[in-house]
């Protein structure tokens, strides 16, 4: 189980990095909706970290709860790192974290620091019913088979 995590997760932080740093080559890194796309990583990942784990330790139903903590802990190998790495990018450049500001409705209290903070509440969240959502579909396709 951690390494099915630890592979995923390592796979979610290079996925987050790298889809960033293409839009921020790009200039399109303050285009809010954009962000978007990064619920499609964290879901994709966590989708081929869940079947994988599915096929080889799944013993039915009765064990959602363990594929729910493995994508928790794979949203957090990959998560955490992803997170320093933002609060770190928009410490070094205080010019886009003042046009990210003028965007948000938290204004001056935006810090790279809380955006750390809300890059990983996001993630919980997103984890949480997320993993739980996919484990009941994978569920649902094994009966059906």
């Amino acid at each position: 189980m951690n390494q099915i995590a630890f592979r995923y997760g390592l796979l979610m932080f290079l996925g987050l990095t790298g889809f960033f740093l293409l839009l921020n080559m790009f200039h399109l890194n303050e285009n809010y909706y954009l962000h978007i796309l990064n619920g499609t990583i964290h879901l994709g990942i966590l989708w081929l970290a869940l079947n994988a784990w599915s096929r080889r330790h799944h013993d039915g139903t009765s064990d959602i709860t363990s594929g729910v903590v493995l994508g928790m802990f794979t949203s957090f190998i990959g998560v955490i790192p992803f997170s320093i790495f933002m609060a770190i990018f928009l410490a070094l450049d205080p010019e886009f974290l003042a046009r990210i500001r003028s965007q948000t409705p938290l204004g001056e209290y935006l810090t790279p620091m809380t955006s750390c903070l809300f890059i990983l509440v996001e993630a919980v969240v997103l984890s949480l019913i997320g993993s739980y959502i996919i484990l009941r579909i994978l569920d649902a396709r094994r009966e059906r088979a």
